[in-house]
């Protein structure tokens, strides 16, 4: 219908495209077509393949993404499948012959689409199989589906629904941090005092969480991390030797460059919160046990393990100290000033993935 809803026809030579909105799609579109016999009363004697060259086609679209997948039923009703690679449409070729071997004549399915599928699939970052593959509209779909996600592209199904998932992850994490804090002890008893640093590195432990929200291919990620680390100090001239216990809760957010590699890179933001769950001969603390720290990182993940480094900001450089006094000697006070800025390090396995169990 035109303006004054009057119908108007046209031949494919005068479209590009044309469909129902969310229902339907045709592309207009030049393409070398096969046009070999395929029902078993009618196939020819000759491996060779019989093709017409720059056809004028429309083709159904069965997915409409970065490599389209298109359909043609054709005048003899054989059924052909093709893929859009930018402007050039090709067919994915499944081609039956005979051939007389001795006195016999067999028929033959060379599955040429098999091999060139692969080929398109090796951009993916994981192994797509190919060779049990059907020639049907369900089967392909669902292959060129699993492609475009795993090379991060939308797209638009308008044969098949895909269940559209939110992403959880649990893991375990191990790492090294550089929290090297000044600490200075200070015996009134007998006079006595030094000052020095935690040692660095020091080591980190403990799991994590990601929840990563439906329809954007795993881009943007929610992360919660709980881990434990452990800061040493030691003075060698007064043989002193004390170990601090930190717990860590860490809220994030990830966002996931997703590409056509097994590697992704990310970058995330969050906030450490610091907590000192114990310390030796501990009485009275006085000053904050927790300590707040904002968070950068960038990393890159690969399958099931991802690597991350990260830079540690305290905001404000002169908060209160936290003060330890002694059980049985009350003239011995510990004092920790933390340290600014902080790096750590860390590598985490996901135990679960249900984004991979999904595929």
């Amino acid at each position: 219908m035109d303006f004054n809803n009057r119908e108007q026809s046209y031949g494919i030579k005068d479209l590009s495209s044309f469909g129902i909105t969310d229902k339907e799609s045709y592309l207009i579109g030049r393409t070398d077509l096969d046009i070999t016999p395929f029902e078993t009363n009618k196939l020819v004697k000759d491996r060779n393949q019989m093709i017409v060259k720059d056809t004028l086609q429309a083709f159904l679209v069965l997915l409409k993404a970065d490599y389209s997948l298109l359909y043609l039923k054709d005048a003899t009703d054989k059924e052909h499948f093709f893929y859009k690679d930018g402007q050039k449409i090709i067919e994915l070729t499944n081609h039956k012959f005979l051939q007389q071997r001795g006195e016999k004549l067999f028929e033959f399915n060379n599955k040429l689409y098999q091999k060139q599928l692969e080929m398109l699939f090796n951009q993916c970052g994981k192994k797509i199989p190919t060779n049990n593959l059907t020639y049907e509209i369900m089967p392909l779909t669902d292959k060129f589906i699993e492609f475009s996600e795993c090379i991060g592209c939308t797209y638009t199904c308008y044969v098949k629904k895909k269940e559209d998932k939110s992403v959880f992850t649990l893991g375990v994490m191990v790492g090294a941090a550089t929290d090297g804090n000044f600490f200075s002890h200070k015996d009134y008893f007998d006079y006595s005092y030094f000052e020095t640093k935690t040692t660095v590195p020091n080591m980190l432990f403990g799991v994590s969480a990601s929840f990563s929200p439906k329809r954007n291919l795993n881009r943007n990620i929610l992360g919660f991390e709980v881990f434990f680390n452990k800061e040493n100090v030691r003075d060698k001239a007064s043989n002193f030797s004390k170990s601090i216990n930190y717990l860590n809760f860490v809220p994030l957010y990830r966002r996931q460059f997703v590409n056509q590699k097994a590697i992704k890179p990310f970058v995330g933001a969050g906030i450490i919160v610091k907590y000192l769950i114990s310390y030796p001969d501990k009485d009275i603390f006085t000053g904050d046990r927790l300590n707040l720290y904002l968070m950068g990182e960038g990393g890159i993940k690969w399958n099931n393990l991802l690597l991350s480094a990260r830079i540690k900001v305290k905001p404000k450089e002169n908060k209160e100290d936290t003060s330890i006094l002694y059980k049985d000697v009350a003239e011995i006070v510990d004092v920790i000033r933390y340290q600014r800025v902080n790096f750590q390090f860390s590598l985490t396995y996901l135990l679960f993935n249900s984004g991979r169990k999904a595929r």
